[in-house]
């Protein structure tokens, strides 16, 4: 009995412990599904974070879709489905844009406008999905041919602007065919020299004080300290091919009787021919031997032939001998270094205003500076300037419309204007006016900038228009006072920012940095050019997050600070790949007088060890942002209009037929003395200004052709004009703000609740006290 009931009992033990093990189980499950469950929302917010990390929008809105529940959810999803919806429509547009403008550039190739043509095929490729892909596609490749042959026909018959414009196109959409550089140069020559003897211009005051002696000086510095080592046989020739261009110039022959000569110049001519012949035989040259062909060719050819001014023949023989080194080593010549040191100081003696040359032709005031002169006395956006000192400025350059406004200080300028209907004068004096580099998103009323983004989300906007002295400083300066009030992640926007001093760069970077973090290194052919600069210290920002936003415009000490941030993974780089200017400048003056070269010594390498700098055929350069956003042309031309906007100082500019007609002003005329400048200044920017230089107004009035109206008109036995509207359908928004706003947004969000668990935790709130 015993034992049976053993038997029993460990039976029914059994039963008992085998249900426990089922209850016990059963349990388990319910506890391991609602985990899992539990861990579900909280992989898809992981994901979806990591998602926006790296600009994959769609699946990160996609990705929250998944996720149940309201809150701040809520506020991602509309977020991102805003976002999302924005760019949907932006590709549409884009592809619409593409088709419309492919269409025009076939509809003028039918016609043989081929200049035309190109001009709508640069706007088709501005929108197109796949660029190289384009480039390669077989129409444009012939229209490619056949403007080159239009462009042959204009030279012969001595119409150098309309060779440029080919050559310039030809140029913007293959850049990386380096012989369209070479056909620009030689046709801006043309024009230039055009310019240059025309009869409203003092073709002396730009070559005074220019001496040989200057021109040999430079040959050797670069021979000493150019970053790499020149090819002085090609110098040699590019030099003498610039003199041969002189003498076949229409306008030089007007203006000299020695090119008038027809026998004179014919023997310049066949002996600076001989000299380059000569030279292009030789399998090298030294610099002694470049410098005695450039000698004889000045103190004999000329003298003996043509006997042209030897100021002239030196301007011109160095103008060629620099053309192939980069676009940042020139001369500045006595004349020009007043100037030049005008725009270096970041301050400059003038009235404080911004001012374009508007579509019309007529100087418009972008926006009086503050605590300037023109602000005290309500100068205002959109007024335009009609005359200086009581003389008309209708046909002035935006050059010479500075030159006459700025001046000596505290010396008396009388700006006469015209607002609407009424002409006021504004009798002003000229004082020192400092360019202020540091700028925030929106004026306050009593014009200091506010610098919140969003201030619900604490998300803090500095924005950057060049690296001068007290950069560093103001920027510090806007940062505390964003701190205090709970700033939690920071824009920074260095678009259109064509850089400035190297400290300044480090400087701002080091505001940002850890403590021994790399910055910027530059290496030269001489040693002392070396050097490695890093952080000197933990940043008191170091543990903000943040967003660089950077452009095509964005150069230099720009480069150096959006590199340095994203080569230390210390925040995020947007926008679109920068311009690739990794190059060092030095000054060095030349011989006894006040001539000096600027010439490029070094490059800069980024902390991850690379330089990328653009080379005429470089494939890979500037500083690739981790989120690109591209911008079509409107979109860049709305994008100006906005940061303009909250540039402004007073009432704001009124709306006028003219003033705001639907059209892209040139943004990159903006006045340089202000910081509004679209890339650095290169040689060839130079040889386009002075080629425009007195030139006819380019924001002349044109036809429905696009020809301007008069000369250029179309005449009766000509094709009528074709219509071909190009309206402003983008949204004035900017594309690119946006994406840091919402990266931003969701980023703060993500540190702020890792889980959605910590999203669900009440915040703690401050005990009251007494």
């Amino acid at each position: 009995m015993q034992r049976k009931w053993f038997r029993a009992d460990r039976s029914g033990l059994l039963t008992i412990l085998f249900g426990a093990w089922l209850v016990a189980g059963a349990y388990a499950h319910g506890a391991d599904t609602q985990g899992a469950a539990a861990a579900k929302p909280n992989e898809l917010w992981r994901r979806g974070i990591e998602f926006v990390s790296k600009g994959d929008f769609q699946h990160a809105a996609e990705t929250v879709q998944q996720i149940p529940g309201g809150g701040f959810m809520d506020r991602i999803r509309t977020w991102l489905g805003e976002y999302q919806a924005k760019q949907s429509a932006r590709k549409d547009m884009d592809r619409a844009d593409f088709e419309k403008f492919v269409g025009y550039s076939k509809a003028r190739i039918e016609r043989k406008e081929y200049a035309l043509a190109l001009d709508k095929a640069l706007l088709a490729a501005d929108v197109s999905e796949d660029r190289e892909a384009f480039l390669r596609s077989d129409w444009l490749q012939q229209l490619a041919n056949d403007s080159l042959a239009k462009a042959d026909e204009l030279r012969k018959k001595n119409d150098w602007k309309g060779a440029w414009h080919i050559y310039f196109d030809l140029g913007e959409l293959y850049e990386r065919e380096p012989r369209y550089k070479k056909m620009e140069h030689e046709v801006l020559t043309h024009l230039r020299l055009d310019t240059m003897f025309n009869e409203e211009s003092n073709w002396r005051e730009r070559i005074e004080k220019v001496e040989w002696k200057d021109a040999e000086s430079a040959l050797e510095c670069i021979g000493l300290y150019y970053v790499e080592v020149p090819d002085f046989k090609v110098l040699t020739e590019r030099g003498l091919e610039q003199l041969l261009l002189l003498a076949e110039s229409q306008s030089a022959q007007k203006a000299f009787e020695g090119l008038r000569n027809e026998d004179d110049r014919r023997d310049f001519k066949a002996r600076i021919q001989e000299n380059l012949d000569q030279v292009r035989a030789a399998p090298t040259l030294d610099r002694r031997a470049c410098v005695e062909r450039f000698r004889r060719a000045v103190q004999k050819i000329n003298k003996e032939t043509i006997r042209l001014p030897e100021e002239l023949i030196v301007s011109e023989l160095m103008r060629g001998a620099l053309e192939p080194l980069d676009d940042f080593t020139t001369i500045i010549w006595p004349q020009d270094v007043e100037e030049f040191d005008k725009h270096t100081r970041g301050d400059f003696i003038g009235v404080g205003i911004s001012i374009i040359k508007n579509r019309v032709g007529e100087i418009e005031v972008v926006t009086p500076l503050e605590d300037t002169p023109a602000f005290r006395h309500g100068v205002q956006a959109g007024d335009v300037i009609t005359k200086v000192d009581g003389a008309e400025i209708k046909s002035f350059s935006l050059t010479k419309v500075v030159d006459t406004i700025t001046g000596l200080p505290d010396t008396p300028v009388t700006l006469t204007i015209r607002r609407g209907d009424s002409e006021i004068e504004f009798p002003l004096v000229r004082s020192r006016v400092k360019i202020q580099s540091v700028k925030g998103w929106q004026r306050r009323p009593d014009s200091t900038w506010n610098h919140w983004a969003d201030e619900e989300n604490k998300i803090g906007y500095v924005r950057i228009t060049n690296f001068q002295k007290n950069t560093a400083e103001d920027l510090a300066n806007a940062m505390a006072e964003l701190k205090p009030k709970g700033l939690k992640g920071l824009i920074l926007d260095l678009r259109w920012n064509p850089g400035g001093l190297l400290d300044s760069a480090w400087q701002v970077s080091s505001l940002f940095l850890n403590r021994g973090d790399g910055v910027v290194s530059t290496k030269g052919r001489n040693q002392g050019e070396d050097q490695r600069l890093n952080a000197a210290g933990d940043g008191p920002y170091n543990d903000v997050p943040l967003v660089v936003l950077v452009d095509e415009s964005s150069a230099s000490a720009s480069e150096i600070v959006s590199g340095a941030i994203r080569d230390n993974h210390r925040g995020t780089v947007i926008g679109v790949r920068t311009f690739g200017k990794f190059s060092v400048q030095n000054l060095i003056p030349l011989s006894s007088s006040n001539a000096k070269l600027k010439i490029t010594t070094s490059r800069y390498y980024l902390p991850s060890g690379v330089s990328l700098h653009r080379e005429p055929t470089s494939v890979t350069w500037g500083v690739e942002p981790e989120i690109s956003i591209r911008l079509a042309r409107w979109e860049r031309f709305n994008a100006f209009l906005l940061r303009r906007d909250a540039d402004l100082l007073g009432p704001p500019k009124p709306v006028t037929k003219t003033a705001d007609a639907d059209k892209p002003v040139d943004i990159s005329k903006v006045d340089p003395l202000t910081g509004e400048e679209d890339g650095p200044e290169t040689k060839r920017d130079a040889e386009i200004d002075a080629a425009k230089t007195g030139a006819p107004n380019d924001g002349a009035a044109k036809n429905a052709d696009g020809k301007t109206a008069g000369a250029d008109a179309p005449k009766a036995d000509e094709l009528p004009p074709l219509e071909q509207p190009d309206e402003n359908n983008r949204p004035k928004e900017d594309p690119q703000i946006d994406t840091a706003l919402l990266f931003m947004r969701v980023k703060l969000l993500g540190i702020l609740h890792p889980t959605l668990a910590d999203a669900e935790r009440p915040v703690p709130r401050p005990i009251a006290r007494p």
